[in-house]
């Protein structure tokens, strides 16, 4: 009996069921969107990519920078995202090319800028709940429209 128990345990370890020993994929995509209303032909769009623990949080964001030479609109893709994983976009047209989101003597941005999502209101900085998508690669582009203050 403890012959055969010591070669059902033998076997048990030595056979690998792949189901069990796999880590599971993640599945990932290509995320697609436009930013409308870039009235100046120049500079850069800083796009940060952020997660609900690092919300506006630049250190932590995923940041990808998209040059501009026209007016009007730039159709922008970001790969890797993560399937099913919960984001929030944030971007700036970063219009003197200095790798800063300028603000003015108050404190208030003096360059162009964009959540994605709905802002609640323009007084303050959205929550992350307020501006957070769940990312499906079949869902249709988002458009993301650039604003100032004044």
């Amino acid at each position: 009996m403890r012959r055969i128990l010591l070669i059902l345990l033998l076997i048990s370890t030595t056979i690998r069921l792949p189901a069990f020993n796999k880590l599971p994929d993640t599945v990932t995509g290509t995320l697609r969107f436009s930013v409308d209303n870039i009235n100046y032909a120049g500079g850069t769009i800083w796009v940060g990519v952020y997660l609900s623990d690092d919300f506006l949080d630049r250190g932590k964001a995923r940041l990808v920078a998209v040059k501009i030479s026209k007016t009007g609109g730039k159709y922008i893709e970001i790969r890797e995202m993560t399937v099913g994983q919960e984001y929030a976009l944030g971007l700036f047209h970063d219009e003197n090319d200095n790798g800063e989101f300028d603000t003015n003597f108050f404190g208030l941005p003096s360059e162009p800028w964009a959540f994605s999502g709905e802002l609640k209101s323009k007084f303050r900085v959205p929550k992350f709940a307020e501006v957070s998508f769940r990312f499906n690669e079949n869902a249709p582009a988002q458009i993301l429209r650039l604003r100032t203050l004044f």
